[in-house]
């Protein structure tokens, strides 16, 4: 019975010892795709605020810091959220969108079209599309 046990144990231990190298290993990866599906939300959202109110809303980047703001842009710019990314995942490019805005139109689509590269610390990359229509693709 006891002999049972500490082989039982010995197992769950040479398991743990194997599997928490490759756990740490992959756990930027899913950092990474949980970062860019938000990212993908936050963009949505502000899009649907802007359809719905009736206001320009912009989403504004800071390559620099790895940050975001969803801003309201009326008399007054608002920002309504910031989002700074996890030290593990950054901003490797912004293509095609002047000042690193994405702004929406009444009609939810956007002044310029354009694509947005994250990166993490395994040098794997998520990229968001922007289209002309507002179309938001997270590949």
């Amino acid at each position: 019975m006891l002999m049972d046990l500490l082989v039982s144990l010995g197992i769950i231990a040479l398991l743990s010892t194997i599997a928490i190298p490759y756990l740490k290993k992959y756990q930027p990866n899913l950092k990474l795709n949980a970062t860019a599906r938000d990212l993908t939300t936050d963009l949505r959202y502000a899009q649907q605020l802007t359809i719905t109110e009736q206001k320009v809303y912009q989403v504004v980047f800071d390559i620099i810091n790895d940050t975001y703001q969803i801003q309201k842009v009326d008399t007054a710019t608002t920002t309504i959220k910031i989002v700074t990314f996890d030290p593990e995942i950054s901003i490797k490019e912004i293509t095609d969108l002047t000042d690193y805005k994405i702004i929406f139109n009444y009609y939810g689509g956007v002044s310029e079209a354009g694509q947005i590269i994250l990166t993490n610390i395994n040098n794997i990359d998520a990229i968001i599309n922007i289209k002309p229509s507002g179309y938001i693709q997270l590949q």
